[in-house]
């Protein structure tokens, strides 16, 4: 299971869940499921946002999803200082956290979470 919570929705999110999509048809008969979270205040604001990128990026198996609150789940324990968070979950324990403050998170960066994938699919 990988879990992508964001703070801010831009080209490098939309780069690494198009990869992520990509990597969930690939991976199918292992039953890898990946999810996005946007954390914001104003979560009626950016329904239709999610909406209208899942469908200019054919984010068809993916799903993208918005939380109240840009602290995000308490029990999660996210950063407050990372703009973006992956983890990687398997047999209900995290295998890999990947933090990334603002603007940290890069192409080079996308292609080390797609990397990481390895940790739970073998």
């Amino acid at each position: 299971m990988v879990a992508i919570f964001t703070r801010k929705l831009d080209d490098n999110l939309v780069s690494l869940t198009k990869k992520m999509q990509a990597k969930l048809y690939e991976n199918s008969s292992k039953q890898l499921r990946c999810f996005v979270v946007y954390l914001t205040d104003e979560p009626a604001k950016h329904e239709e946002t999610l909406a209208a990128l899942a469908l200019k990026n054919r984010l068809r198996t993916l799903p993208l999803t918005v939380f109240d609150g840009k602290s995000g789940p308490k029990e999660i324990k996210l950063s407050p200082k990372a703009e973006n968070t992956v983890l990687f979950w398997k047999d209900l324990e995290v295998k890999k956290n990947f933090t990334f403050e603002e603007g940290k998170m890069d192409a080079n960066a996308v292609e080390n979470v797609v990397l990481g994938l390895n940790s739970i699919l073998e």
